[in-house]
């Protein structure tokens, strides 16, 4: 199916059947894109119930079945209410619980989709901490551009667990 028409989004072209996907083919697609050695190592999990909200409640990561990375719908809800009630706007909230690594599981979703939809440099060089995070597992990236890069001790904690893991496999 063709690119729709002036779909643009920050930049960000959107395909019609990233906009649409189910999870099981987000996360295949996204798994496909894993560098060989990490494929059988990484994994994406998502939980969400029928009778609660309408998203997805818990999102996780898994490296050799261990978690290290989740957000949860209910905890992102509070910091949000509780940073609206400290007088910040929307985008102040969303930029704060960002820098403490607190994510929604719907920002989740949306990071991966916009990852799938970006080419592999515009991914590297992103502000979402999730598709840099994404990008740098990616088979796209050789060793070099791996060694290359610079992964300071402030950067998010999942970018430096994908960044640790990538340069132990290659």
């Amino acid at each position: 199916m063709p690119e729709l028409q002036g779909a643009v989004s920050d930049g960000i072209k959107e395909n019609y059947y990233s906009k649409s996907m189910q999870w099981s083919k987000l996360k295949s697609k996204v798994k496909e894109l894993l560098c060989p050695e990490l494929k059988d190592r990484v994994d994406f999990y998502l939980t969400s119930y029928r009778k609660s909200h309408d998203e997805a409640d818990k999102v996780w990561i898994t490296i050799d079945r261990q978690k290290v990375f989740s957000c949860k719908h209910y905890p992102y809800e509070w910091a949000e209410r509780e940073a609206y009630y400290d007088g910040l706007s929307q985008v102040e909230a969303k930029e704060l619980l960002s820098l403490n690594e607190i994510h929604n599981p719907k920002d989740f979703g949306e990071a991966m989709r916009n990852y799938l939809n970006l080419p592999i440099r515009e991914a590297l060089q992103s502000s979402t901490p999730l598709i840099r995070a994404f990008a740098i597992i990616d088979r796209r990236i050789g060793k070099r551009t791996i060694k290359a890069m610079k992964v300071s001790d402030s950067e998010h904690t999942l970018i430096k667990k994908f960044y640790n893991l990538r340069c132990s496999v290659s």
